[in-house]
């Protein structure tokens, strides 16, 4: 059966285990930048990407306290897609012969961050940096590759066919002409999309609700948190679906307001499944 929240964290051991794996999943991209990844160590980085496939953007925001980079320039090509992958970077300016070469050396899980250098600016809305920077053919073969996805920080074309494929893609919307093809761009670099940053072996996590970008070491903080409060939302919505009352799982919202009212700091809690 598919690999469920509870699965991962329904007793403390399998918590302590899983942050071994962690772990071992921050050494793992550590060493494939450098080449040097083993089978073992590529084995644990699966392993800890099948578990990132069965998390949401949401959950990982609030386990982040906040923290995590959220791209909020782009939006799904449309609803459904489950996007998880590693940032493989490229900055161009009205040019896809960047994205062109970044896809030749693209890998299976990898996804393909491209910031399209708008900045707020007149040029933004004009030919070449509005025009399309791929389309159906650029995507089809990162489809072949296996890679993650496509995330682009400006805009794509040939939205009907893309819309059939299963590849998750995010745009900020959709341009008839295509871009030049006469400069390389910027491959493998830190690069900004919307008002985040993004680096190569960034992990990124895509939904309906956005796109999500975060470290190895980050992910290695904030993970296990966010498997729990999935855990923990998955019991309340068994709950009130099941005819009880949101409020029962309400911890301490009396002695939160109170506290409010009086001035003093105070979180709203929720009952785990054990309570």
């Amino acid at each position: 059966r598919p690999l469920m929240v509870s699965d991962s964290l329904s007793a403390k051991p399998k918590v302590l285990a899983l942050g071994v794996l962690i772990s071992a999943m921050v050494m793992a991209f550590r060493w494939l930048r450098h080449g040097k990844a083993s089978l073992t160590t590529q084995c644990a980085a699966s392993d800890i990407m099948a578990k990132l496939k069965t998390m949401d953007t949401c959950a990982l925001c609030d386990a982040s306290d906040k923290k995590a980079r959220v791209i909020t320039t782009v939006r799904p090509l449309k609803p459904g897609y489950r996007m998880v992958g590693v940032a493989r970077t490229v900055a161009v300016d009205g040019d896809f012969l960047g994205v062109l070469t970044s896809l030749r050396e693209s890998g299976p899980g990898e996804i393909i961050m491209i910031d399209a250098g708008m900045r707020g600016e007149p040029g933004d809305a004009h030919w070449p940096r509005a025009g399309g920077l791929f389309g159906e053919l650029l995507a089809s073969e990162a489809w072949r590759r296996g890679l993650g996805g496509l995330v682009i920080d400006g805009n794509c074309r040939d939205t009907p066919l893309l819309r059939q494929m299963s590849l998750p893609i995010y745009h900020r919307g959709q341009h008839p002409n295509a871009g030049t093809a006469k400069k390389p761009g910027r491959s493998q670099v830190e690069i900004q999309m919307g008002s985040v940053t993004v680096k190569p072996g960034d992990f990124v996590l895509g939904d309906d609700d956005g796109v999500v970008v975060c470290s190895p070491e980050e992910l290695e903080m904030w993970l296990p948190k966010a498997l729990e409060t999935q855990r923990v939302e998955e019991n309340i919505l068994a709950h009130i679906q099941s005819g009880g009352s949101l409020f029962e799982k309400l911890k301490n919202l009396e002695e939160h307001l109170e506290d409010l009212r009086q001035g003093k700091p105070s979180s709203l809690k929720f009952r785990s499944p054990e309570e």
